[in-house]
């Protein structure tokens, strides 16, 4: 009862979630502890009210600057002392924040995983007296996890050297090899382990196959035109999100995009749009959510998949975080797979690339480098992209080499000139430019300049400014990008011991993940049952009724007849095995509709028993049948992810001896009804043959059987109403949209010049 009385005061709760209070109490007692709970279970709450509870100050790792900002406003509207450190506030700011935590004032402070490289706050640590240490989003710190970040991995060695402290490590995604990896890197092998159910079921689950751009459009439209809102459209790349948005503005949707290539204050504005409502569709990269504390989003729709189903968990997690339902869907196209697997390759470059940027760094002779991304990848053919860059610049700096210099770190150059300068903050500037770069000049950083003249570093870069236009001072801004400061001039290659082994293990990892995410897009089970398995969840179920496959299966099937179904799920079997898993279901397709194709006769596909068995469908409609059997587990896929081919799997061949059962809606087609009396009565035998013989013309050149291109009623009934356009020829019995593709002109053709002879 005390804990809910807390939990009352504090946060103004009458109860815990699910895994909350289990996790409190475990905090409390001094044990460290791992929490996995899902986007929206309450992890906060895990650290928070324990921090509350306990003396000292609770220390919370993150890695978003949003969600510190969010929720040390709300802690602080609430009366909790609660600060944050991270680089959108100067370092006069920053001080002000660690005397506090020097001085125990502070319940909670929120700070990123870069700031344990900083000596002044390790030393504010160690004369700090700190409750626990709290890291959010721990994935971060596994090797193996979908946002590795070499700052996390870090961790684990800097606090166990400095405290020890007791640790709660909390993600919401996170396989058991993961979990692993978070144990082992923060050295935590006693830990309470909490994992609570991923399941939300309020969010309904749903995959839409698109083959090309133009479906893709059509789909995302229709989705939104459902005005199912607020909502969040995920893209994989910049141009991406600038096309969604160009379409949905143009369709008059209220809609903003977001992604990292904008400026900061592009990017705060739009997302303040999003959070306060003026904009209800946002359009962005992964760079958009992680921490935004909306409650009623109602639908996150993927334009293009994520590289693993971790990053497609989180991402969808931010639906319906009010609890009521909301609706996730996946815009399914393998060529977006493209997409995935160039991020990979930018990701682990090869070591002749990572090879030739060390050499090219090391041979200019500098300590101080201002070289951007893009120059880099143009002076040195072995790097692929100024993407890919970026990532060697880290994977040097990781390893020793050098050092990239952040914000207030980056150099500008400064000398002292005669003069008198104009008021009491610039003559202050002036003698710390004098005193530390005297008149030849100096590359100093700006944080130097702002801790020497113990002001903001706004008002020291508007001094800077001034007196340089006063011609006082010469001042040269530091280059767009970061600086480099080589710390290492004197290692070899060799000494940097990166271990490309390692990382082409990880690279494999990512192309793995990558695979089941795609496994995922193909499921044709219970979309809920593979995310819970995946994370080893024990509440996975293979029948939720919340996802697209589930609702298939309880569909109420059209009127038709009971025999013609099992007909054409044998049909669709046989063929499919009598193709041996060397086409993919497009191809499948093709051959039951009875597709003249080149592929089909230099493959003898044409000869196969089953082709042409359902050519009173389209290929449309038989390709959805072969996805409603794919969705009951018929079909397995084999070769190339990219372009899978099918094979019948256990339960398909059992479904095609009839051991076990499976069904397909098949739609309901009206056409006008004749008798064969009617047909058989009223027809002109002139004409008749000369069908005949159209028929066999086309017999003889694609070597199949004549009924398979025309019954004799079909053509009988043609020789008896003489259809005199597409439209008419598509009303006789045996013309379907697939026999008027193929044959409907040619048979047309004979049709009217007949009748032209007799008329």
């Amino acid at each position: 009862m005390e804990l809910l009385d807390k939990l009352k005061r504090f946060f103004d709760l009458s109860s815990f979630r699910p895994g909350q209070e289990e996790v409190v109490r475990t905090m409390l007692k001094g044990r460290d502890a791992l929490v996995v709970m899902p986007t929206g279970g309450g992890k906060s709450l895990c650290y928070q009210l324990p921090a509350l509870i306990r003396e000292g100050t609770a220390l919370v790792v993150s890695p978003l600057i949003a969600l510190m900002k969010d929720q040390v406003d709300v802690l602080q509207k609430r009366g909790i002392a609660a600060s944050f450190i991270n680089s959108t506030i100067s370092w006069a700011q920053q001080k002000q924040v660690l005397k506090k935590l020097e001085a125990g004032d502070l319940k909670l402070l929120y700070v990123a995983p870069e700031r344990f490289r900083q000596k002044e706050f390790l030393q504010s640590l160690s004369v700090s007296r700190i409750s626990f240490v709290a890291i959010d989003e721990a994935h971060c710190i596994s090797q193996w996890g979908h946002d590795f970040r070499p700052d996390y991995l870090r961790l684990g060695k800097i606090l166990k050297n400095k405290g020890p402290y007791q640790i709660l490590a909390a993600t919401a995604t996170a396989t058991e090899s993961v979990i692993s990896d978070i144990i082992s890197s923060l050295y935590l092998p006693n830990c309470r382990q909490f994992v609570t159910g991923f399941y939300r079921n309020n969010l309904q689950l749903k995959v839409v196959h698109c083959s090309n751009k133009k479906e893709k459009e059509g789909a995302l439209v229709f989705a939104l035109a459902e005005e199912k809102l607020p909502a969040i459209v995920y893209c994989a790349t910049r141009k991406a999100v600038d096309e969604v948005v160009t379409l949905l503005k143009d369709q008059g949707h209220p809609v903003s995009g977001y992604h990292a290539g904008m400026e900061d204050e592009t990017r705060n504005r739009v997302q303040e749009r999003f959070m306060t409502g003026r904009s209800e569709i946002i359009v962005a990269t992964n760079a958009f959510g992680m921490g935004i504390d909306k409650l009623d989003i109602r639908q996150v729709i993927h334009h293009q998949f994520p590289g693993s189903i971790e990053s497609y968990y989180q991402e969808i997690g931010r639906a319906g975080r009010d609890g009521e339902k909301s609706i996730c869907t996946l815009l399914f196209s393998m060529g977006d797979n493209y997409i995935q697997e160039f991020f990979v390759d930018m990701n682990y470059p090869l070591p002749e690339a990572v090879l030739n940027v060390f050499d090219f760094l090391k041979n200019t002779g500098k300590d101080y480098l201002g070289v951007g991304n893009n120059e880099i990848c143009e002076m040195i053919s072995s790097v692929q992209s100024a993407g890919q860059a970026g990532i060697i610049i880290k994977m040097l700096e990781r390893a020793g080499f050098l050092e990239r210099l952040y914000a207030g770190m980056r150099l500008c150059f400064v000398a002292a000139g005669p003069g008198n300068p104009r008021g009491p903050v610039q003559k202050k500037i002036f003698d710390v430019v004098a005193k530390i770069a005297g008149s030849k000049g100096k590359k100093v950083s700006i944080n130097t300049l702002t801790k020497a003249a113990d002001l903001e570093r706004p008002a020291l870069l508007r001094g800077l400014r001034l007196l340089s236009e006063d011609g006082l001072i010469t001042y040269i801004p530091p280059t767009r990008g970061r600086d480099l400061k080589i710390v290492r001039p004197q290692a070899t290659f060799e000494e940097l011991k990166i271990d490309f082994e390692l990382l082409e293990k990880r690279k494999q990892s990512d192309l793995k993940k990558l695979k089941e995410m795609v496994t995922y897009g193909y499921f044709g089970g219970c979309r809920w049952d593979f995310l819970l398995s995946y994370f080893g969840d024990d509440s996975a179920t293979d029948q939720c009724g919340s996802c697209d496959n589930c609702i298939q299966r309880k569909l109420k099937r059209t009127d038709t007849n009971k025999e013609e179904e099992k007909t054409t799920i044998l049909k669709i079997l046989s063929c499919a095995a009598r193709m041996q898993g060397r086409f993919g279901r497009t191809r499948v397709a093709q051959v039951l509709t009875g597709a003249a194709r080149k592929w089909i006769t230099s493959q003898g596909m044409n000869r196969l028993s089953t082709y042409g068995l359902l050519s009173n469908f389209t290929q449309e409609e038989v390709l959805d049948f072969i996805d409603q059997l794919d969705r009951q587990g018929c079909f397995v896929r084999q070769g190339d992810h990219l372009y899978p081919t099918i094979a019948l799997s256990k339960k398909g061949i059992k479904v095609m001896k009839k051991e076990e059962e499976a069904f397909v809606n098949l739609p309901e087609i009206e056409k006008p009804v004749r008798t064969f009396a009617e047909v058989a009565t009223d027809f002109s035998p002139e004409l008749y043959e000369l069908l005949r013989q159209k028929r066999e013309e086309f017999g003889t050149a694609e070597g199949i059987p004549l009924f398979l291109i025309a019954s004799n009623r079909t053509l009988k009934e043609m020789a008896a109403s003489a259809p005199k356009s597409m439209a008419e020829l598509l009303q006789v019995h045996g013309i379907g949209p697939a026999k008027i593709e193929k044959y409907g002109q040619d048979f047309l053709d004979v049709i009217l010049k007949y009748c032209d002879t007799v008329n």
